[in-house]
């Protein structure tokens, strides 16, 4: 029987509990309301999903600065769900065109990964517009999106919230 076939799923169970599951709990813990958790985590997926490679951290510590949030939550969600970045660059920079009537730039996710590492200053000379129409996407879509997910994420964090109290 093979040892380590069970250890291969225990870091993301390990970055989900530490990067998520704890600082929530914790929060919830010592009284923060759950909206106030609820908008954290809301922000983290907000964050993630920043389409300009590279740069989830900073957009996370900034939105829950803004919104004034846990850092943790915030931070925590957004490293776990940065995989979302990938998969909706695409989608974002496509409503974006879409918004300005503009014809749809010829690329791909791996395409846009070669450029940034490869020349990561020179790649806004290539990419800058694109990231700003990808960026346009990404603010609409939110505005719309953010709203409607913070209602189910509220209900759990109050669910969570009288499971820890015993309410």
């Amino acid at each position: 029987m093979d040892n380590h076939a069970g250890k291969r799923f225990v870091w993301p169970v390990r970055l989900w509990r530490n990067r998520v599951r704890e600082p929530i709990m914790r929060e919830l813990t010592v009284g923060v309301s759950p909206e106030r958790v609820a908008l954290a985590s809301v922000l983290g997926l907000v964050s993630a999903t920043w389409p300009q490679i590279g740069t989830n951290p900073i957009m996370a510590l900034l939105v829950s600065w803004a919104f004034r949030c846990n850092k943790a939550v915030t931070s925590g969600i957004s490293l776990v769900f940065t995989p979302l970045q990938y998969v909706m660059m695409i989608p974002f920079l496509r409503i974006g065109e879409a918004m300005l009537g503009l014809e749809p730039f010829k690329t791909s996710v791996p395409e846009i990964i070669t450029i940034v590492v490869t020349d990561p200053i020179g790649s806004f000379g290539i990419l800058g517009m694109p990231l700003l129409h990808a960026i346009l996407g990404w603010s609409s879509t939110w505005l719309i999106v953010g709203p409607i997910l913070f209602v189910p994420m509220k209900w759990l964090m109050r669910r969570l919230s009288m499971g820890l109290t015993g309410n």
